[in-house]
């Protein structure tokens, strides 16, 4: 964290530009919204963007610094010479688009993650496994850069680290993790509505999808993976986005006897996202990355470029020789 703290001390005033993954989760947009903050604290005018909308979930975060969907940013600030800070990305394609496609004038990426993937892609790859979640990171910074966290910022990166550590129960938890957790409580992060807007806010739709996973699940290896999906056809019956659905994947998880967890995605017809839980025997990282994808040890993600059905059958019948092979275990 020193040379980062030391890189942000010198750089000079210009056009930046704050971008996550996709499909943005939590963390993604605590990171974001918590590096919107920062970069303001430190004399700069940050533009924070993403390809997707926020999820509902999460808006309650975005107030004096809300994120803009790609689709509504003008010629103006597409042609600015950003300096691009890309938050919770293991890979540059993870932010869904060509960065020169949109943004021809960008001068350079730095990169700040915490996936044990990420391929380092920036100019500045700032890149931390060991933090629980990249607003985490965020977090760190800001006490040691300014000494305090301005509480809308705290209640950002709060969100970002609670949903991104299973509410501190995963193992990626640190003991330093739950100091920054107290200090975010003091810097007077709203934790009343994280809870309310995140958990405890779900849509029909959402409950709806709930039931079609739950009549979907299924077993293999006597119940040592635990998997099911979502289909296009109910996606769009109940209007879910990515999301409303990032936490599907831990029902199959819920098994008692399941060490891997998988969640089949059809938000089209011709790719299928996948997610992956483990527990503790299995590296979940390494089985996604035998699949072009990655992200933790025990949560990660791939694609298949083929039909739901072929790609259920053609990532089972790998997970499963994989597992018998002893590919993946930790």
């Amino acid at each position: 964290m020193k040379e980062f703290k030391k890189y942000l001390k010198k750089l000079k005033k210009q056009p930046v530009l704050v971008v996550s993954h996709e499909s943005p989760d939590g963390d993604a947009i605590g990171s974001s919204i918590g590096m919107g903050f920062l970069l303001k604290e430190l004399g700069f005018e940050p533009l924070v963007i993403n390809k997707d909308l926020v999820p509902e979930k999460y808006s309650f975060l975005e107030n004096n610094i809300k994120i803009k969907k790609l689709d509504d940013l003008n010629q103006n600030e597409k042609l600015e010479k950003y300096l691009v800070f890309v938050m919770d990305s293991g890979k540059l394609d993870r932010i869904g688009f060509v960065l020169e496609d949109i943004f021809p004038k960008y001068v350079g990426i730095i990169n700040i993650d915490h996936h044990i993937s990420n391929d380092f892609f920036g100019i500045k790859n700032f890149v931390y496994p060991k933090m629980a979640a990249t607003s985490e990171i965020v977090g760190s910074l800001f006490l040691d850069l300014i000494g305090y966290i301005p509480s809308e910022a705290a209640t950002a990166i709060y969100t970002g680290v609670m949903t991104d550590t299973g509410n501190l129960t995963y193992e990626s938890t640190t003991s330093a993790t739950v100091a920054l957790v107290s200090i975010l409580h003091e810097m007077n992060a709203d934790f009343n509505s994280m809870r309310k807007f995140v958990y405890e806010n779900e849509s029909i739709g959402q409950i709806a999808g709930v039931r079609a996973i739950l009549n979907n699940l299924d077993y293999l290896m006597d119940g040592y993976i635990a998997y099911t999906y979502l289909n296009y056809e109910d996606i769009l019956a109940n209007n879910l986005t990515a999301g409303d659905i990032e936490n599907y994947v831990d029902y199959p998880r819920k098994v008692s006897t399941s060490e891997v967890a998988i969640l089949f995605k059809e938000f089209t017809k011709d790719e299928i996202r996948i997610s992956i839980r483990t527990k503790s025997k299995i590296d979940a990282n390494k089985m996604a990355a035998g699949f072009g994808g990655g992200g933790h040890k025990r949560a990660a993600g791939f694609r298949i470029k083929k039909p739901l059905n072929e790609a259920i059958k053609f990532a089972l019948n790998k997970i499963v020789e994989g597992l018998k092979n002893n590919e993946w275990n930790n």
